[in-house]
């Protein structure tokens, strides 16, 4: 079995990162609106840039690799 799908048959052995990862995989807008934006990744309005679309599903990178660098 992979870790996929030891995950899900045991949805109590998700920490909360794991979890959160679960439902917006599972969920259908979330999907919709992530094809979307992949789909015409330069034409982007700014309500479907990554940034706004991350914060409306309640996601956040605070250590982004590319802000790292100088």
């Amino acid at each position: 079995m992979q870790q996929g799908e030891q995950s899900a048959a045991r949805p109590s052995a998700l920490d909360l990162a794991g979890f959160a990862q679960e439902f917006l995989r599972r969920n259908a807008d979330y999907r919709t609106q992530y094809r979307e934006l992949m789909r015409h990744p330069a034409d982007s309005t700014p309500s479907m840039a990554p940034e706004v679309m991350a914060r409306r599903w309640g996601l956040s990178f605070p250590m982004r690799s590319g802000r790292l660098r100088g």
